[in-house]
């Protein structure tokens, strides 16, 4: 099913993904003691979800303790005919982390984490001109991470009292 063919979310699947972002090693037991439900109906949502694309479970680490020294934001004016595949071969480094189509002076934002300032001075100037329709590159290096989190449910979005649908 594709995403536009997935039905909205219900609460408990909302409450599901709540818990696992808080935990995301949280057991299903665990979820559908907390939700009030059974387990099955837990391992059944949360599989459909993970099948669907609605969510994944993976590690989120600190880019410094996997060695990486610099990390940046980095805007790339390209030529609008060109814009989808900047974006897409943008995908295919694996230290660029986020890779966004925007509004305003960038028409792509990316996070990127590299392992030296020498390694994004060659990724800026050597790799990002050899992307035909990049016109021009702005970067912005991360000095500390503030916040860094999942998205909570929205308050239109939270259950009723009893926390259950």
């Amino acid at each position: 099913m594709s995403k536009s063919q997935t039905p909205p979310l219900g609460a408990t699947e909302k409450m599901i993904i709540q818990l696992l972002q808080e935990d995301g090693r949280m057991a299903t037991v665990e979820i559908a003691r907390r939700l009030g439900i059974s387990e099955p109906t837990v391992r059944k949502k949360l599989s459909q979800l993970l099948s669907d694309g609605t969510v994944s479970v993976r590690a989120l680490a600190n880019p410094a303790d996997l060695g990486y020294e610099v990390s940046s934001f980095i805007g790339i004016a390209t030529e609008w005919a060109l814009l989808s595949s900047v974006a897409k071969s943008l995908r295919r480094f694996p230290f660029v982390e986020n890779v966004s189509v925007t509004t305003g002076t960038y028409h792509i934002m990316l996070k990127a984490n590299f392992e030296t300032l020498s390694h994004m001075n060659d990724f800026l100037l050597k790799t990002l001109p050899e992307i035909e329709g990049i016109r021009d590159t702005y970067s912005f290096i991360i000095l500390q991470n503030v916040k860094n989190t999942v998205l909570p449910l929205l308050e239109s979005e939270l259950p009723g009292p009893s926390g259950k649908e």
